[in-house]
């Protein structure tokens, strides 16, 4: 059940669970886990990078926290680069969608729901909360950190280290934490 265009490569290791379809000429790197995903042409994702899985949403009760399913999947346009060891979780109702030729560093966690606009470009170490919405073109630095439900804006740059905790406006930049 798995679709792998041509000219594609797969290192030794990676795990394609079914339903996975993957554009040509991509390259996918060793010991990646990828499941609930559809990924588009001329994509990279590095080693040890787990795609698909799901989030962590979850309900709290009078009995404790209770998982909640997570039925959506991660969408992945034409060009993008995805560095080692990332996450980018599934979807919990609707998808995970990174745009075109979105540049993802090593060690970045994407969370359930996020939309990543065409061209914007994520530093290592970067943390994005659930169901946030980042629009095109915009540049984060190391170690940024994004709350959940946000919203920022084209052309946006957020420098190295902010913690962003309220709406960014397209072009603007943030420092700090909280980010100003």
């Amino acid at each position: 059940g798995v679709v792998i265009g041509a000219e594609s490569v797969i290192e030794a290791g990676a795990v394609l669970q079914p339903g996975v379809v993957i554009g040509a000429d991509c390259h996918i790197g060793a010991n990646s886990v990828l499941s609930h995903c559809d990924i588009a042409s001329h994509v990279t994702i590095g080693a040890g990078t787990v795609i698909g899985d799901s989030g962590f949403g979850f309900e709290m009760t009078n009995n404790g926290a209770i998982r909640l399913p997570h039925v959506g999947i991660v969408r992945i346009a034409d060009g993008c680069a995805i560095g080692n060891q990332c996450s980018i979780d599934r979807g919990s109702l609707g998808d995970t969608v990174l745009g075109r030729s979105v540049m993802i560093d090593n060690m970045c966690h994407i969370a359930h729901n996020v939309q990543i606009g065409d061209h914007s470009i994520i530093a290592g170490q970067c943390g994005i909360s659930g169901s946030v919405e980042i629009g095109a073109d915009v540049q984060m630095g190391g170690q940024v950190g994004i709350a959940p439900h946000l919203k920022i804006g084209d052309g946006a740059v957020l420098t190295a280290r902010s913690g962003v905790t309220k709406n960014v406006g397209p072009n603007t930049q943030m420092a700090g934490f909280p980010a100003i």
